[in-house]
């Protein structure tokens, strides 16, 4: 049994916190930019003293904000280590983090086949497991889970640990600390991707284009191009991604409604409003017209009588 599987959940998060501070320091005196692994989360501290419930719940959001969000990249680049690929049962928790979170903070509707169903078999497999019920109920159930919980992220923390220090002692040492590093000088806060996202659609005439929601819904992709692409200008790199973003979000939003063809062009409720939509589409696509200018094309298709085919420019 491991040493910190036998404690109470007050000596494990203690033991979670040396082993942290332990990493941290580690990846400090490694790395020639000093960075933490994890570092400081604003969240804090789980008091585990509390209803077993709610102890549980903000301890599994405590975790994903390590797991997450202040150790994103230093977590991902040492869970890609050869070592860790070899245990499933340290990837398998931090997956089940980011479902217990999801699980406990969010409204999941778990239908057949889809993502909230596979979030919600990870959970209740879990804690068939650790609790012997599917979902708990009892406070003696969420001891028994929060108690499973956090041995499993002393564990995890610990087997990350020994990652650091057998990159201290490899051969090829100063080659993986610069590919840490990379990924490191990769990883923007959010408010630089914000800049530039305003800044392309500035620059193409999308004023009305809220970054910080573009940047919200597109952020793993845009992450991704950042993280894998060999242009050292990484500023026009990220430009690139955000542009082509910014254009197929532009092509799927008409600037005019049903509503607009209906008020502004006089046309009844009916088939020829979703006729008129269409047109609106092929014509959109090819010029990006404003809303009124859109309307004035459509104009000549709108009254029934009118013959069919694309109206002249």
């Amino acid at each position: 049994m491991l040493p910190w599987t036998a404690r109470t959940p007050k000596d494990q998060l203690v033991e979670f916190v040396r082993l942290r501070e332990r990493i941290d320091d580690l990846s400090r005196a490694l790395l020639s930019s000093a960075t933490p692994v994890f570092g400081a989360v604003s969240l804090p501290t789980p008091n585990v003293d509390a209803a077993p419930e709610l102890a549980f719940i903000r301890t599994a959001s405590w975790l994903y904000c390590h797991y997450k969000e202040t150790g994103r990249v230093g977590v991902k680049f040492l869970m890609d280590r050869p070592a860790v690929q070899s245990l499933p049962e340290i990837r398998s928790h931090e997956r089940l983090v980011h479902a217990l979170r999801t699980w406990s903070q969010h409204t999941i509707n778990p239908a057949s086949g889809n993502h909230d169903r596979g979030i919600l078999k990870t959970c209740s497999d879990w804690f068939e497991e650790v609790s012997a019920v599917l979902l708990p109920s009892s406070n003696e159930d969420w001891e028994r889970a929060l108690h499973a919980l956090l041995g499993e992220a002393c564990e995890f923390v610990s087997q990350l640990t020994k990652q650091v220090e057998q990159i201290r002692a490899d051969e090829a040492r100063s080659q993986i600390c610069q590919q840490w590093e990379d990924r490191i000088s990769r990883d923007w806060p959010a408010h630089r991707f914000h800049t530039i996202v305003s800044t392309v659609a500035s620059d193409m005439g999308r004023n009305t284009v809220d970054p910080v929601a573009l940047f919200k819904r597109s952020e793993n992709e845009i992450r991704k191009a950042l993280r894998i692409t060999n242009e050292s200008d990484l500023e026009f790199a990220a430009r690139q991604c955000i542009e082509r973003v910014l254009l197929a979000e532009v092509s799927k939003l008409l600037p005019i409604t049903g509503k607009d063809i209906i008020e502004t062009l006089g046309v009844e409720p009916g088939k020829k409003v979703g006729e008129l939509l269409q047109e609106a589409r092929k014509i959109y696509e090819e010029a990006q017209y404003t809303r009124d200018q859109l309307l004035e094309r459509l104009a000549p298709l709108a009254d029934s009588t009118a013959p069919s085919g694309r109206p002249e420019a």
